[in-house]
């Protein structure tokens, strides 16, 4: 018997097969890294060409700066319609629109903001 298979194998003294299997499952085998390991690994990186990131376009900002004045007209179209009760669709748009103009706000800040922060 060589050194390898009695590192693979559980020990044979044990009573039951529970212990057996138990002392098999905590048995850890060393690992094995070959010393030129690191070599092959920069020479593959050194041969792969340098990957090109794509350019995805943003829509999302385009629709919200266009979305943003079409919302503030209909919200200034509502206005003279609007009284301040909870049953009528125009208060209930009106409202819906603020909240979306306030949205399309934060959104915007927010996406501008991290562009010019790079």
């Amino acid at each position: 018997m060589n050194s390898m298979d009695n590192k693979l194998t559980p020990p044979r003294g044990l009573a039951t097969d529970d212990a057996r299997l138990t002392a098999a499952l905590e048995h850890k085998p060393a690992p094995q890294i070959p010393p030129d390991f690191a070599a092959k690994v920069a020479a593959l990186a050194r041969s792969q060409p340098p990957r090109r990131r794509r350019m995805v376009p943003q829509f999302g900002s385009a629709i919200a700066l266009l979305s943003l004045p079409v919302a503030a007209l209909a919200l200034f179209a509502l206005a003279p319609h609007t009284a301040p009760n909870f049953h009528s669709l125009s208060f209930d748009t009106e409202l819906t629109l603020l909240a979306e103009l306030a949205f399309i706000g934060w959104w915007i800040s927010r996406t501008f903001g991290s562009r010019l922060s790079r």
